[in-house]
């Protein structure tokens, strides 16, 4: 059963957390047109692990391999650690 809060008499749901650095790279990603597969393999990881980086929240993104992302999808560095600070 979904949690909910009893606002004002009424059910809503609560919004789950928006994640902006995925966002953000899912988006750049998109724009690049690379698939996981061609990212995994610049990078030299499998596929299931670009896919599993990208669910991760900010926090948990180590520096390099977020530089290299960036470097291979063509996001700013400055931008992505824009949304990851949102």
């Amino acid at each position: 059963m979904p949690k909910v809060a009893w606002i004002g008499g009424e059910k809503r749901r609560k919004a789950k957390p928006v994640n902006h650095l995925a966002a953000t790279l899912r988006g750049y990603k998109l724009a690049s047109g690379l698939t996981s597969e061609e990212i995994a393999a610049k990078i030299g990881c499998s596929p299931e692990n670009v896919r599993h980086q990208l669910c991760k929240p900010a926090d948990q993104w180590q520096i390099g391999r977020l530089r290299q992302y960036c470097s291979i999808i063509g996001c700013p560095i400055e931008e992505a650690l824009a949304a990851a600070a949102k």
